[in-house]
């Protein structure tokens, strides 16, 4: 069963697992930030899809052709799983300094001598050596410091062309390690250089073949992938991602609706909502969660069907697309805790819908919108 956690990562270190050259590492105190993302995956396509999470570039490496992704944060998920999936990703950095007889490059596996664990304002000096012999580089923090929004990595003086002609390649990596792996990227870097990096965070989830710690282009990873970014993708710190039926990406702030609801302990304990609670009903189609494409509301009173029954609560009622078909005859829906009637379903991806409660007709549409994740159930 797919988890969020790869049992490969305890064997890991960002930005890699295994070292090529044996190097000596200090240990550094670090305060790492609390603030977790995570990134809820949804797979609505007809087959098992392996789902990618890549950290997009600082401005100073974005188009460089030479600056290659490199994750080995992956899921595969079955088509239309029951269960949760999901990358969890704290904001903490990580710098990596390697040398390897493979030089930096497109499909090349890149496994860094040695990495370190970093924060904004602080500086590192990256040392390579000389070949004659090939050993690994050396990562120290600096006494230096950069801007507040940035961290820094310096290059030594090292002979790039003479380690190069004996096989020998350096690399350098940034990212963020996490408990479901690496994202990052890698160069190589030259000698007596200096890289000021301002990372910014937002994510690429994608789906392809793309190979542990293997080094990726980045317009195949952007290229047809969903795109996350620091906060606005996000609600409380949670996203869902999810792969239509067609191909494209939903992203919606917020857990899953199945797990929103859980979350909500008043509604759990409401009899109408008894069997929302129990997640197994998503497997024998009891439930069903799918995705908006799509909602019509009337034109009265500025697009909303509006009634006042004389008891203070809001009856309005729309028509919506729904991504996947329908398999089941359901007779309510719920978005963002919000109970919808289901008066009827039309080619299995059309609902006709009625809202009846003390939430405002504002609310309402603002709560049904394309891309809001809808779960459908069956009145016990």
């Amino acid at each position: 069963m797919p988890s969020s956690r790869d049992p490969r990562d305890a064997k890991r270190s960002a930005p890699s697992g295994r070292a090529t050259a044996s190097s000596a590492s200090s240990n550094i105190s670090e305060d790492t930030m609390a603030t977790n993302y995570t990134i809820y995956l949804v797979n609505q396509s007809s087959t098992t899809q392996t789902f990618w999470c890549f950290l997009t570039p600082p401005a100073e490496l974005a188009g460089d052709p030479n600056v290659f992704a490199n994750s080995s944060a992956s899921l595969a998920i079955p088509s239309n799983y029951p269960g949760t999936n999901s990358f969890t990703i704290p904001v903490q950095y990580s710098v990596g300094a390697g040398a390897s007889n493979q030089a930096v490059g497109l499909d090349v596996e890149i496994n860094s001598t040695i990495s370190q664990q970093s924060s904004l304002t602080q500086v590192w000096d990256a040392t390579y050596g000389t070949v004659p012999p090939k050993m690994g580089p050396n990562l120290t923090l600096s006494s230096s410091k950069v801007g507040a929004n940035s961290l820094k990595i310096v290059t030594n003086a090292f002979p790039q062309d003479n380690n190069e002609s004996k096989g020998w390649y350096a690399n350098q990596s940034f990212g963020i390690e996490s408990a479901s792996g690496f994202m990052g990227m890698t160069w190589s870097p030259s000698p007596s250089q200096s890289r000021t990096l301002t990372p910014k965070l937002s994510f690429y989830v994608s789906i392809g073949s793309f190979g542990d710690s293997t080094l990726a282009d980045w317009t195949q990873v952007s290229n047809e992938a969903a795109l996350l970014t620091v906060p606005n993708s996000f609600k409380a710190g949670a996203a869902t991602v999810t792969l239509l039926n067609d191909g494209t990406w939903s992203v919606t702030p917020g857990k899953p609706a199945s797990l929103t609801l859980l979350d909500n302990l008043s509604l759990v304990k409401s009899a109408a909502f008894q069997q929302l609670t129990a997640l197994a009903y998503l497997s024998d189609g009891t439930l069903q969660q799918d995705v908006v494409k799509s909602v019509f509301w009337p034109t009265q009173l500025d697009g909303v069907e509006l009634v006042d029954d004389g008891s203070g609560e809001t009856i309005l009622s729309g028509k919506m697309t729904v991504a996947t078909a329908l398999t089941a005859a359901f007779a309510f829906f719920v978005i963002a805790s919000i109970k919808f009637t289901v008066n009827s379903i039309v080619g299995g991806t059309t609902v006709n819908f009625t809202y009846d409660g003390p939430q405002t007709a504002t609310t309402i549409k603002e709560t049904v919108v394309a891309g809001a994740t809808a779960v459908f159930g069956k009145d016990a």
